[in-house]
């Protein structure tokens, strides 16, 4: 029975990691897993305000639909495969690693994606924040056993400044665009997909792993530790939504709009 539970655990990686490209990021971690799960829900760090000297983005943001169609039969397709793979890989990994250990190995992942908060804070000007992240990432990285352990937020008060790409060209004044879902990466729009290229080039497995297969299995390690964290969430987020399609698309936006988003 366990060799079965095993090898059901290396096909959801295979399946998983033989079709996200290698950009995704964790921010995922960073971005955390961004398969089906709304981002607000899989996040790998905690949410953090900005500075108060920050304008604040609209509370009713929105964005356009032109492919609605076509990303609804993509939301649809996202929806069957959490229930049918992800899920239950996901479920079935849990049982063998407790929540203590995976959520270490979510610490674990969130320090080693320092490099891509780190960097969209000093190009966002966010100088301070690039100085907590660093500070984390040096106590969190000795302290907390290669990043395994949280000290620094705990025992010093130092949160993650969490920055990505797609929110730094939103910096910059570049708009969303428009709204679209992505086959296993979710919901997204046509600059945080421009950012994803950008996170892939500061995340660290990009040019510390040498093979695309290798980069692509760890981050979807990253994608199924995270998402068996989390199980439940969606379905409640379903459970709870007139139209699932809609309310994603709005949470995913107000996600975006919301201060400090994304690791």
């Amino acid at each position: 029975m366990k060799a079965a539970g095993k090898a059901l655990i290396v096909l959801v990686f295979i399946s998983i990691f033989s079709f996200i490209p290698a950009q995704v990021s964790s921010l995922w971690d960073q971005t955390g897993a961004r398969g089906l799960v709304c981002e607000a829900l899989a996040a790998d760090t905690p949410v953090v305000p900005k500075d108060a000297d920050e304008p604040a983005e609209e509370a009713t943001a929105s964005i356009s639909d032109p492919l609605e169609g076509m990303n609804r039969a993509l939301f649809t397709f996202n929806d069957k495969f959490y229930f049918w793979v992800l899920k239950p890989g996901c479920t079935l990994y849990a049982a063998y690693f407790p929540p203590g250990v995976r959520t270490s190995v979510r610490n674990a992942f969130a320090n080693f994606h320092f490099p891509i908060r780190f960097v969209n804070n000093l190009l966002q000007g966010k100088f301070k924040g690039a100085g907590i992240e660093l500070a984390r990432f040096t106590i969190n990285s000795t302290m907390g056993c290669g990043g395994l352990f949280e000290v620094a937020n705990k025992d010093f008060n130092l949160p993650a400044q969490n920055e990505d790409f797609g929110r730094t060209l939103g910096h910059w004044g570049v708009n969303h665009g428009f709204y679209v879902v992505w086959p296993f990466l979710g919901p997204s729009s046509l600059r945080d997909t421009f950012g994803l290229a950008g996170d892939s080039a500061a995340d660290p497995a990009t040019w510390i792993v040498p093979e695309l297969w290798q980069d692509a299995a760890i981050k979807s390690g990253n994608v199924i530790n995270n998402t068996s964290l989390k199980i439940g969430e969606y379905e409640d987020f379903k459970k709870s939504a007139i139209d699932p399609y809609v309310s994603m698309r709005e949470a995913y936006i107000q996600y975006r709009a919301k201060d400090g988003i994304d690791d």
